[in-house]
């Protein structure tokens, strides 16, 4: 491979504000704007190195792309790419580590705070002028709870779990728990069964990735553990959160509030359970946007190049095949 061609089919998903760096190898580097997913074996026909997001990698297009070597993820999850498929295929899987740590544990602390002050009701009433016609000088209709001293649960203590423990015991002076995987046969040092964790804490935040064991982690069982008032926090990945348990969780007050920055269908469809709940109860949704802090946006683009390099030359950088 005198020139290696490089093809990214996702382009719309890259922020204007990131930098891409030239690869240090002779290339072509291709990109294209929203790549059908069904197009996609065609479209990326004769290219060495594939930058994918979202679009799905399956054995039957790794079938039709014999000249194909490596797969380098604009993510650091995976999901969507048949892991197998790739290693009988003898095409190498990297993803990107550590870029969007402080980002993505600023978002989740920041959506904690902002649910357990109830600050998007607040802001509402004085939108709507609630406030304008009360006599009284302060409004006093939504609970107020302060992180100082509250436990907080972690599930998925990687990077960013770890950021977010630091961020909220220094901060915040919270008890930090640490959750053991679900269904573990053996409990680290330090962590404690998913289920005491869901009891015990006041708030939850869920930092692991989404993998065959993740699917559903939190569902009806789970939510009827936590404490009433208690409030949900997912900066993970959608599908492991049963959106339709936590609807309903919601609706009957179980829970003091939720804050996702990710759910199971992105864009969401129309008839997502939870979108009609965010004008009538202590739920906050965002875009996916948790990881476009300007940190991230600086440093992302250096690391997919970062990792392509690293595979012309021979060397292992993030590997996951």
């Amino acid at each position: 491979m005198d020139i290696i061609r490089i093809l990214d089919p996702e382009a719309h998903t890259k922020h204007p504000d990131m930098i891409f760096p030239e690869p240090d190898f002779p290339h072509v580097w291709d990109r294209l704007y929203n790549t059908p997913q069904e197009e996609l074996a065609d479209r990326a026909r004769g290219y060495h190195i594939l930058v994918i997001n979202k679009l799905r990698i399956t054995a039957e297009i790794l079938d039709r792309l014999p000249d194909l070597r490596m797969i380098a993820m604009f993510a650091t999850g995976y999901n969507n790419i048949d892991v197998p498929a790739c290693q009988s295929h003898g095409v190498a899987l990297a993803n990107i580590r550590g870029y969007g740590t402080e980002s993505v544990a600023e978002h989740a602390a920041g959506l904690m705070m902002t649910l357990a002050r109830n600050t998007i009701r607040y802001r509402e009433s004085v939108r709507d002028l609630t406030w304008s016609r009360q006599s009284n000088f302060c409004l006093m209709d939504y609970p107020i709870t302060d992180l100082f001293r509250k436990k907080l649960l972690i599930i998925g203590y990687g990077a960013i779990g770890k950021r977010l423990a630091e961020i909220c015991q220094r901060g915040f002076d919270m008890e930090i728990l640490i959750s053991e995987r679900k269904g573990a046969s053996e409990r680290r040092a330090g962590r404690i069964p998913l289920e005491q964790g869901l009891q015990e804490a006041d708030f939850v935040s869920i930092n692991c990735p989404f993998l065959p064991e993740t699917r559903g982690l939190i569902g009806e069982k789970e939510l009827s553990l936590m404490k009433p008032g208690a409030i949900l926090i997912n900066t993970g990945r959608g599908g492991i959160v049963n959106e339709a348990d936590l609807a309903r969780a919601l609706q009957e007050n179980r829970l003091g509030g939720a804050g996702l920055d990710t759910l199971e269908k992105e864009p969401p469809a129309p008839d997502n359970p939870l979108i009609p709940l965010l004008s009538t109860r202590n739920l906050i949704i965002t875009p996916h946007a948790a990881w476009l802090g300007d940190i991230a946006i600086r440093n992302i683009g250096g690391e997919l190049v970062k990792n392509m390099e690293a595979f012309v030359r021979g060397e292992e950088r993030n590997r996951i095949v």
